[in-house]
């Protein structure tokens, strides 16, 4: 098969083609023949922090061409199956490729109705803003929607617009957890229809200056406060305004790793906590002994896995009922040929509010 190796070259990343022979599954993991891959930053950012050079792509969407031994038993995945899913990062069988490899429990059904393109953009990311809010955070779960008789329950999600920001936004309304107050720059389009005014969800355009978003997000708040926040960006300190926007007591998930005092600065106020969030916990269900402010309960982060099989089930039925869609998404021509332009288009910030993704069925080799 053709896969595709990236490189942390610099100024910008560099990738080539090579050929592989398809990957081999363990008992829980399922093959799936590529129709679709997506990028995400840290398909790179990663390669710069472990100076590996890999087939980093873990966004995938295709067919069931084979299910491991205790998949099979299950009966869940059958060959043919339409599905996507969330590749171990960093190791083999990763989506830029032919044929990659899923564990089964970051796997889920695709509807007829639900193209290739647009399930690539949700697995990895939808974990990416499923576990912060409901595992970290323990915020209500969508499979549990709050009452609409609750009282408000404020979350501050910061780069709203966004990937990862989005499904936060999204998954938030589902729990009908509000006011949502969305921190965003210019591309809000696809926000309009998940934001429910009534309930007190509101944008704030970070691009005016930190002073004024917080004066705006206070403003925004109603005298409410507010004890939950994501920075789906976290980065060049975006983390301390949003920070100070939290009551004592408050937790602020933050997703980009760094050294341990990186999340220390004095400005942010006493009594919140700066919790880093990672991942490759529904996969490993454990964090990396150098990654900072980490949970305090290691135990807790165990039920990671499941609690990432318990949720890509849920994805699955809600993509049936149609009460949850992918990522606006933009292709980038070529197939595997077209994944080096993509990421160097991602390095250079050129995605407002899109995800890249490659049709593989488009390679020719």
């Amino acid at each position: 098969m053709k896969e595709v190796i990236v490189q942390p070259t610099l100024p910008e990343v560099t990738a080539y083609m090579r050929d592989s022979p398809i990957p081999t599954i363990g008992p829980d993991e399922i093959l799936i023949k590529v129709v679709v891959a997506a990028s995400n930053p840290k398909d790179f950012k990663h390669l710069y922090a472990t100076q590996k050079a890999v087939n980093s792509g873990d966004d995938v969407a295709g067919y069931v061409s084979a299910v491991g031994k205790d998949v099979e038993t299950t009966g869940e995945f059958r060959i043919g199956d339409r599905v996507a899913g969330f590749h171990k990062m960093l190791m083999p069988g990763g989506a830029y490729a032919e044929f990659a490899v899923v564990p089964a429990h970051t796997a889920f059904f695709v509807p007829e109705t639900v193209s290739f393109e647009e399930a690539a953009t949700i697995p990895l990311t939808i974990l990416a803003a499923a576990l912060p809010l409901f595992r970290r955070q323990n915020l209500p779960s969508p499979w549990a929607r709050r009452s609409n008789n609750a009282d408000p329950l404020p979350l501050i999600i910061y780069g709203a617009s966004s990937a990862l920001g989005t499904f936060a936004v999204k998954l938030a309304a589902m729990s009908n957890i509000h006011p949502i107050i969305a921190i965003c720059g210019a591309t809000t389009s696809h926000l309009a229809s998940v934001l429910d005014q009534d309930k007190g969800d509101r944008i704030i355009d970070y691009r005016q200056g930190p002073e004024a978003m917080k004066t705006n997000v206070k403003y925004a708040l109603d005298n409410l406060k507010a004890y939950h926040a994501l920075d789906a960006i976290s980065e060049n300190g975006s983390w301390i305004p949003v920070a100070e926007m939290l009551s004592p007591g408050g937790y602020l998930s933050v997703v980009q790793g760094g050294p341990p005092d990186r999340y220390s600065d004095p400005r942010i106020p006493s009594g919140v906590t700066v919790g880093y969030t990672y991942v490759g916990s529904a996969h490993y269900g454990f964090f990396q002994p150098n990654m900072p402010n980490q949970p305090d309960d290691k135990d807790s982060v165990t039920a990671d896995t499941e609690f990432a099989y318990v949720f890509t089930r849920f994805v699955t039925r809600a993509l049936a009922k149609g009460a949850l869609s992918g990522h606006p998404w933009e292709l980038i021509p070529g197939g595997l040929a077209g994944v080096e332009k993509g990421l160097r288009k991602l390095q250079r910030g050129e995605a407002r509010g899109v995800k890249y993704v490659y049709r593989i069925s488009e390679n020719k080799g």
